[in-house]
């Protein structure tokens, strides 16, 4: 991945998310003018994510926590009137 930054780091960042080249200045700030050249591995086989297979799984685990969450409460209150 390459990030590129008017107000921010210009670097690359590998596929395990390491920062792998970072632009600085003659004083070694990241806050400078620059080019950063590099490359970019681009894969050629399409694996499928974990999103592109589950989808929505977190949401609707945390609507299921959810309603088990307002289920309980209104057992709770009722044994309790």
């Amino acid at each position: 991945m390459v990030r590129a930054a008017n107000t921010g780091v210009t670097c690359f960042i590998n596929e395990f998310g390491r920062v792998t080249q970072v632009l600085r200045d003659e004083t070694g700030s990241t806050f400078g003018e620059g080019v950063l050249t590099g490359q970019v591995k681009v894969p050629t086989e399409h694996e499928l994510t974990f999103y592109t297979r589950h989808g929505e799984l977190f949401a609707k685990f945390c609507a299921l926590v959810t309603v088990i969450a307002i289920v309980a409460v209104g057992l709770i209150r009722r044994r309790r009137v």
